[in-house]
């Protein structure tokens, strides 16, 4: 009997605790996709490494190939030379999202 009215406390207090947490509902925002497709096609006679200055990532861009970056929106991609940021070559856009990009006009 003694458990029996310990079980019937313990409900009864998991209950009204339980009812007193205030209930919020959770509104999630949409994911918006702001990443775009950088292409870079490297027309100069050398291959060239670049970086991602926002996500660190580095690239190469081999002579006469089309290679393609994913960046977010403002990202800056830079040479990368001796482990250190060069020049910047671009900054990432929607305008610049699928076109390819000529090494030699950047």
């Amino acid at each position: 009997m003694k458990k029996f009215i310990l079980v019937i406390t313990t409900v009864l207090l998991v209950t009204m605790v339980h009812a007193a947490i205030p209930f919020t509902v959770c509104n999630p925002t949409p994911y918006t996709n702001t990443k775009f497709d950088i292409k870079i096609k490297n027309d100069s006679g050398n291959e060239v490494r670049v970086i991602n200055a926002k996500s660190g990532g580095t690239y190469y861009l081999q002579k006469n190939v089309i290679t393609t970056i994913k960046m977010g929106d403002g990202d800056k991609l830079y040479t990368y030379e001796g482990g250190k940021k060069g020049v910047l070559l671009l900054t990432a856009s929607a305008e610049l999202d699928g076109k390819v990009q000529l090494y030699s006009k950047l």
